[in-house]
């Protein structure tokens, strides 16, 4: 057992991967801040995940997440911390996704999208309701939140419509922002990290 979790780590954690970690904590931190402070209906908090999955893989993406979600918990709201596991899941996921070719053309990174959207509003919802009681108040959706629930009564559905809506917005700019980078990432670079193939994601141009 002890031989293949360090075999693991060998395999996903090395020295250039673990390079890229901070650098994509800081990204998710600056936009999950300038969202919580402005309060906004975006999070744009997993910017750096995404292209970390993108660059090193699901276990990195998810490690990035759960970090990301940590530093949030202590520098701007303690609420942030059981949605933890939400981060690490869109990792996974996206992570995953990628890792099967799904990033290689516009239609897999809608499909990536999708997956995330809905992976994130599931389990987000799941959180908000059974540990928040439906609303956190983190951001202006809270109010959206609580006029459905007194609308229609239903807690369930007023949280995961909420959810559904805002991550489709917030991760649809999470993953074209993400697509962007990834396209104008040199092949002499992305080539470095080589077990998601890289070099198939860009446009095929070496720097020179």
């Amino acid at each position: 057992m002890k031989k293949l979790f360090q075999a693991f780590l060998h395999k996903n954690f090395s020295t250039k991967v673990l390079v890229l970690i901070p650098i994509a904590v800081g990204i998710n931190l600056i936009g999950g801040t300038l969202c919580s402070a402005l309060k906004l209906p975006l999070f744009l908090d997993m910017i750096g995940t995404v292209l970390v999955a993108c660059l090193a893989g699901p276990w990195v993406a998810a490690l990035c997440g759960l970090i990301t979600n940590l530093f949030l918990a202590i520098v701007t709201n303690p609420v942030f911390f059981p949605y933890a596991l939400v981060s690490i899941l869109c990792g996974l996921v996206t992570g995953y996704l990628v890792k099967a070719g799904f990033f290689k053309n516009i239609v897999g990174v809608i499909f990536t999208w999708i997956a995330c959207t809905l992976t994130n509003s599931f389990t987000s919802s799941l959180i908000t309701i059974f540990v928040y009681g439906g609303a956190t108040g983190i951001n202006t959706s809270s109010l959206a939140t609580a006029a459905l629930i007194a609308a229609t009564k239903e807690i369930v559905f007023s949280v995961f419509s909420t959810s559904l809506i805002e991550n489709l917005i917030d991760k649809g700019l999470v993953f074209l922002i993400v697509y962007w980078l990834v396209k104008k990432i040199p092949k002499r670079f992305s080539s470095q990290y080589a077990p998601l193939d890289n070099a198939s994601l860009t446009n095929g141009k070496a720097e020179n």
